[in-house]
């Protein structure tokens, strides 16, 4: 019995020395693990960059889009065209009803051609046969004035040998002075013949054809309102009215788009409109993957209070045939760091209104001051601070102190 009893209290001491040297191991080995582990942390090694491909969304709007609609009011007779149609400047698209203004220009036609010729005529001043005439009618004003004068002195000789009354005497002197008054008239008119064309009766003559001259033009003008007419190359986008339909001035009868080319409207941030300058190359992406050229043709130079953003726009061919208005377009431009170099934004840090990165230096994590420019995108401009080689922490900054040891993830 003793026997059995002593060699379970061997066993006991036995078991509880071996539970104490697996606790003894368990503390060592957390003891190293605590000395030995150190936070992985994703890190980004400086690049000295000629330029950065940005991104930028925008949508597609027609370069020029136009509402038609007539210049006077009236029914609409024809429509020459559809939607869709691909039309040419100039090209007529539709038409009112236009008889009582061709009657108009008609008339005005027939007034300016009367108008000329009588100005021709004034200008060319009196026939030979008016000469002719006005010569005989002076002619005989000449011999009833010499028969006048000759019968008022054969009365004054009557007069006085008591053979006629005074009354009598004194008609024939009033026949004399008419006579000599009809005279000089037809004097006065022969002598103006003989000069040729006269002043004023040019002068009237040309006013009554600017008169009509200007009838004629308002009279076309009534009836080109009349026809609407391409004003540029392009798309019939719609047409919102029909023919023997009533429309006037201000009503829309069809929209005219320019394909040609196109604009894409940007919509720009402050930190990126330093990226941006008229005649910059930008390349433009379709949803279907096509890709152009584009040239920037407006920055706004002042910020878009409704947006908080500087309207931009970009100008494309049309030769693809994919744009259309109101697209979502991708826009691709190169940004050049003014002599620094791009980090990401998110291994930037702000301390007291300062700037500063967490440099990786054998494992060892520093707190470095570093002077930034412009924001391009997800990446900031690092004027002072860094060089081409040097590691920083990538992101999550806030969790690594200064001097920490770390382990750079993949490394």
């Amino acid at each position: 019995m003793k026997k059995w009893i002593g060699l379970s209290l061997a066993a006991l001491l036995i078991a509880g020395c071996e539970k104490l040297e697996e606790s003894v191991e368990s503390l060592k080995r957390l003891e190293e693990e605590g000395v030995i582990k150190v936070k992985t942390v994703k890190a980004y090694t400086v690049e000295q960059q000629d330029g950065l491909t940005q991104e930028i969304a925008g949508v597609v709007a027609p370069l020029k889009e136009l509402p038609l609609s007539f210049g006077r009011s009236g029914r609409i007779a024809t429509i020459f065209v559809k939607k869709g149609s691909v039309v040419k400047q100039g090209e007529t698209l539709a038409a009112l009803d236009t008889s009582v203004w061709q009657q108009e220009v008609n008339a005005a036609q027939g007034q300016v051609a009367s108008a000329a010729i009588r100005r021709a005529k004034a200008l060319q001043g009196p026939a030979q046969h008016e000469v002719e005439a006005q010569k005989i009618q002076l002619e005989k004003a000449r011999q009833t004035a010499a028969q006048a004068a000759e019968e008022h002195a054969r009365g004054k000789l009557l007069y006085a040998n008591g053979a006629i009354s005074k009354d009598e005497l004194d008609s024939l002197a009033l026949r004399e002075r008419q006579a000599k008054l009809d005279l000089e008239e037809q004097q006065i008119r022969y002598d103006n013949l003989l000069k040729g064309a006269d002043k004023l009766d040019v002068e009237a003559a040309n006013a009554e054809v600017q008169q009509a001259s200007v009838q004629l033009m308002r009279a076309r003008q009534e009836a080109a309102d009349a026809v609407l007419k391409a004003p540029f190359a392009g798309v019939v986008a719609s047409i919102s009215q029909a023919e023997s339909e009533q429309t006037g001035p201000g009503s829309e009868v069809m929209r005219l788009v320019d394909t040609s080319r196109w604009l894409v409207k940007l919509q720009v941030t402050g930190e990126q409109i330093g990226s941006f300058a008229v005649g910059k190359t930008v390349t433009v992406q379709a949803p279907d993957g096509t890709e152009t050229e584009g040239t920037v043709s407006f920055v706004a130079p002042v910020i878009d209070s409704g947006t908080g953003t500087y309207p931009v726009e970009v100008t494309i061919s049309g030769q693809e045939r994919v744009w259309k208005g109101g697209m979502t377009v991708t826009c691709r431009y190169q940004v050049k760091p003014n002599g620094g170099v791009l980090v990401p934004a998110s291994g930037v840090g702000i301390s007291e209104e300062s700037y500063y990165v967490m440099a990786i230096k054998d494992n060892t994590v520093k707190k470095t001051p570093v002077k930034v420019g412009n924001v391009y995108g997800p990446y900031y401009e690092v004027l002072e601070g860094l060089e081409p080689g040097d590691q920083i922490v990538s992101s999550g900054i806030s969790y690594v102190a200064d001097g920490e040891v770390v382990k750079v993830a993949d490394e």
